[in-house]
């Protein structure tokens, strides 16, 4: 048995020393869990309250729990040995969380709030062994978040609140391991940290975009555009909405190689 332990050991000692030929141009195409953090992460109330509706436009957080995002990275080499990296990308995020109310003499009423995000990013990546089967790297790019999503009640009453479309400039912090099956082929997983509102906050009044209906009255209604609101104003305070993402995919060169 130790021996058959050995002979393992030395087959990972060398496959993660063997080294491969990297290309100009690398592509990552992935998808993961995303975990909201900060005020993107948030739980509904837990009682209706007197009014027996819920003000989202005074709601704290944006109300997710949970999420999950695919993307494609783009890396180019800018010197020879394939340490450094422009990178850019193509992000998708989608955010959940939801609650079952009871109401008396009525349907059982759920809440579920929906955002998303999609970015568009721009950076910097440094490899530590461009030229080994297995290359951590780690990197930052400047992104532009584009937000949306929506509130949706279902039950004793039907109605749904669209989230305004809106743009925010942030960055994330990016960190991975690229595995190499072949010279052309790998696999990519890794981590990424995106803190998605540092330029761009503001607090709007909400628009309407329709005829509201009663909150107890059966059917579907209008309602109005829900803005971010994370802004610090004298009745608001600032807000900030970030998020971890997790994911794995295939990675796959292009290109002449850089050491050949």
């Amino acid at each position: 048995m130790q021996k058959v332990l050995n002979l393992l050991t030395a087959l990972l000692i060398l496959s993660s020393i063997s080294s491969y030929s990297q290309t100009k141009f690398n592509m990552n195409i992935y998808g993961g869990y995303s975990m909201p953090v900060s005020d993107l992460e948030g739980t509904f109330p837990d009682t209706l309250g007197s009014s027996g509706k819920l003000d989202f436009t005074t709601a704290r957080t944006l109300l997710t729990k949970k999420g999950y995002n695919f993307g494609a990275a783009f890396k180019f080499a800018v010197d020879t040995t394939g340490n450094a990296r422009l990178t850019g990308g193509l992000n998708y995020s989608s955010f959940s969380g939801s609650k079952d109310y009871a109401i008396p003499f009525q349907e059982t009423r759920t809440y579920k709030s929906k955002v998303t995000i999609f970015t568009i990013s721009a950076g910097a990546e440094y490899s530590l062994s461009p030229d080994k089967k297995i290359n951590p790297f780690f990197g930052m790019d400047l992104a532009a978040n584009f937000f949306g999503g929506k509130i949706e009640a279902k039950g004793d009453t039907s109605f749904v609140i669209d989230r305004s479309q809106e743009t925010r400039i942030g960055i994330i912090a990016t960190a991975g391991i690229n595995i190499s099956l072949s010279e052309k082929i790998g696999v990519v997983v890794g981590v990424k940290y995106s803190l998605t509102n540092i330029i761009g906050k503001s607090t709007e009044t909400t628009t309407t975009t329709g005829t509201n209906t009663d909150i107890g009255e059966t059917g579907n209604s209008a309602l109005f555009e829900l803005p971010l609101n994370d802004a610090e104003t004298s009745s608001n305070k600032s807000k900030s909405f970030s998020y971890f993402q997790f994911y794995t995919g295939l990675s796959v060169n292009f290109g002449r190689f850089l050491n050949k």
